[in-house]
């Protein structure tokens, strides 16, 4: 692999010398945003803004905050990152929220002890991001299980009349994860359904821990628990985002015997162990993929999740929709969110928010309301 690298980044150099000496559009062409960013809720207060290109190089947002300006690059260790197509920058939301940003790269040839050779710079147009501006009711689009099929969730998510405040997206929205390109469609379909201009809270399904990119895909996210489990804040709602992990034991053959879940899931409970409630929030909503939280590696959640004061816990991985999912094994409301149904139908959620209630509507790419329900907050 290292000696495949090393001939690309001669190619590419020796295509960015020719093309610069005679004024040739080819950097244009071979670099470019192939896609757009779109702003992730990762923990602690912060977003993290994820975009791609189509070759390697650096990436960095820019913005002014009272009255400063800004540029915070994807760096680890203070090194700028330049080895991947896929760029991360994690920024305080007061930053972000209600503001304009740009994100841009810069392609590099190659890059050496003392010298790096430095290719085209591409930026994006300014983005207006709308962050939490205390409406009344907040509305949650919530789109789970796409498995590939973003034209009909895209038709069912036209049903609704109201723009969402922010997006959940509540994982297997591939069927695998195998390389960067897959990890890209992801990224296409939290663009295509935020442009980029809304927060999204993101969860991983089984299916994105298959394949050897699943792993290195939750370090794109730039959160501090290590893993991709974390709790934020929109407003008067607190969301706790959980990483289920997979469907069957480490040991069944899908996995060859190259998974640890039960290790991942353990360190995960012993983090949401130690949370405390959070006394500020009006609402409290996990988000979770497999909605199986009696036993998750042979860890319960239910009393965890009680013990913060989860109002309700939506699911998917079941592709359908169940509003009192597992009613009575715990004593908040559990409810499965639709997603890809049958081989042409694609079921989309609306949450609304406040009022002390939870309204939910579905609609599928049919333009069919598939159910709605009401949850009393108390």
């Amino acid at each position: 692999m290292y000696e495949l690298n090393m001939i690309i980044n001669v190619i590419i150099s020796a295509i960015i010398v020719i093309q610069s000496a005679l004024a040739l559009p080819f950097n244009t062409l071979i670099f470019r945003i192939d896609e757009k960013a779109s702003v992730f809720e990762s923990g602690d207060n912060m977003y993290t803004v994820i975009w791609s290109t189509s070759l390697p190089g650096t990436g960095c947002v820019t913005y002014s905050y009272e009255g400063e300006e800004y540029t915070l690059w994807d760096e680890e260790n203070a090194a700028i990152r330049t080895e991947d197509s896929v760029h991360s920058v994690r920024i305080p939301k007061e930053h972000l929220d209600n503001n304009t940003y740009t994100y841009s790269s810069q392609q590099i040839g190659t890059r050496r002890a003392y010298v790096a050779l430095k290719g085209r710079t591409v930026s994006s147009d300014p983005v207006q991001f709308r962050g939490y501006s205390g409406q009344e009711k907040i509305r949650a689009l919530v789109i789970s299980d796409i498995h590939e099929n973003p034209d009909n969730t895209a038709k069912a998510v036209k049903c609704f009349d109201e723009q969402p405040d922010l997006v959940i997206m509540n994982g297997d929205e591939v069927s695998y994860m195998t390389s960067e390109v897959k990890f890209k469609q992801v990224l296409s379909y939290a663009y295509r359904f935020s442009q980029g201009s809304i927060p999204i809270v993101y969860t991983r399904g089984n299916h994105e821990n298959r394949g050897e990119y699943g792993s290195d895909a939750i370090d794109i996210f730039k959160t501090t628990t290590g893993g991709l489990y974390y709790t934020c804040n929109y407003g008067p709602v607190h969301f706790i985002a959980l990483d289920s992990g997979e469907d069957k034991k480490d040991s069944d053959w899908t996995y060859s015997g190259l998974v640890d879940y039960t290790s991942y899931v353990a360190r995960e409970t012993e983090w949401l162990n130690s949370l405390s409630p959070d006394e500020e929030a009006e609402y409290v909503i996990c988000v979770t993929h497999i909605s199986n939280i009696q036993n998750r590696y042979g860890n319960n959640w239910v009393e965890p999740l009680t013990n913060l004061g989860v109002d309700l816990l939506v699911g998917g991985h079941k592709h359908r929709i169940n509003f009192e999912y597992n009613k009575d094994a715990a004593p908040f409301y559990q409810m499965l969110d639709g997603g890809k149904n049958g081989s042409d139908r694609y079921i989309a959620t609306m949450l609304t928010i406040g009022d002390e209630k939870i309204d939910v509507l579905c609609y599928d790419n049919e333009k069919t309301m598939r159910g709605e329900h009401t949850y009393a907050i108390t």
